[in-house]
């Protein structure tokens, strides 16, 4: 699983910097291909998705939620942990492979994530029995402002609480994951650069962008029309989000024996058919990445980038998450 920060939006930049701690992209990769000091950095806040330490994760949240939520007069049981990593019978993402069976994975979410189980709340029977006084004390406690949030009105998060005003989740998610990063006034100067560095990333990097002019020619023969892998890769997700966008916003206060299920589900048509998009284009996309030497060139120019960033805001980033290294 190669490193591409390059998307157009600093999310997912930094999604992917969270998962890198993989090995360099494609089979024409080169071996030495390295974590730089960033990723590293945002491995250690991002926490893991590997199996074991993604459920050991959720467990330390949900027993620092319970023992937040009985200080404040409440009995709350732990939830079982959802299953983390990829499918285990799935190729090792980012091989020609995984390109044929799941494409970049996103319209393979549930096959690859999901657990195959429905998710249920232990403490549902605790808060049915409360009188609706007492569940809005209740969900004050676990969710702070979050319990009020309106989504549909701010979908970008820009004016989402902090983790201070998001209760005991809040309280549990700082402490096991430090979500005050994101936030963190100090950094904003950092997230600024490091989302105008990687969107210029092949401006500043001639072997790059030679690389990536080859890669979109290869594209060009295959059928595509994309400046750059993440234009690609983030074609399809626009259109996953698209999806999710169409569906009507959830009404809390509706009659659950008139909502219809149906209608909170993607069309299976239009799913069917951006699948189909995405095992077409996933392994164009991947081979001509490795005929071109696209992921030597970019794993080079990010290695670069990674180590420039860092020497110019490592010593933030540390204190910003009490001082320990990328190493430790």
């Amino acid at each position: 699983m190669r490193r591409t920060p390059g998307l157009p939006v600093l999310s997912l930049a930094v999604a992917a910097l969270v998962l890198a701690g993989c090995s360099g992209g494609g089979s024409d990769a080169p071996s030495d291909a390295e974590t730089g000091p960033l990723g590293a950095w945002f491995e250690k806040i991002g926490g893991s998705y590997e199996g074991e330490d993604f459920e050991r994760q959720q467990r330390e949240s949900e027993e620092i939620v319970a023992a937040c939520m009985a200080e404040q007069g409440f009995e709350y049981t732990p939830a079982e942990p959802m299953a983390g990593g990829e499918a285990e019978d799935a190729p090792e993402m980012d091989t020609k492979e995984f390109a044929e069976q799941y494409g970049y994975g996103v319209t393979f979410s549930d096959e690859l994530y999901g657990s195959g189980e429905e998710w249920v709340n232990p403490n549902d029977d605790y808060v049915a029995a409360m009188s609706e006084t007492e569940q809005a004390a209740y969900y004050e406690a676990l969710m702070g402002a979050m319990a009020d949030y309106d989504y549909a009105a701010d979908p970008d998060g820009t004016n989402m609480p902090g983790w201070e005003e998001q209760g005991c989740n809040g309280k549990a998610q700082h402490e096991v994951y430090d979500q005050d990063v994101w936030s963190n006034p100090a950094l904003e100067s950092f997230w600024d650069e490091m989302q105008r560095e990687y969107e210029g990333l092949a401006d500043a990097n001639p072997e790059l962008a030679e690389a990536e002019k080859k890669w979109s020619a290869c594209m060009a023969e295959a059928g595509f029309d994309f400046a750059g892998p993440d234009e690609a890769r983030q074609s399809v997700y626009d259109q996953w989000d698209a999806l999710y966008q169409a569906l009507p916003a959830y009404d809390p206060d509706a009659d659950p024996d008139e909502i219809d299920p149906a209608a909170y589900e993607i069309d299976p048509a239009a799913e069917a058919e951006l699948r189909e998009q995405e095992l077409t284009l996933a392994p164009a996309d991947y081979e001509c990445r490795v005929s071109t030497g696209y992921d030597k060139a970019y794993d080079v120019a990010n290695l670069e980038l990674e180590e420039r960033l860092w020497d110019k805001y490592g010593a933030e980033l540390e204190a910003a998450t009490g001082g320990s290294t990328p190493s430790e």
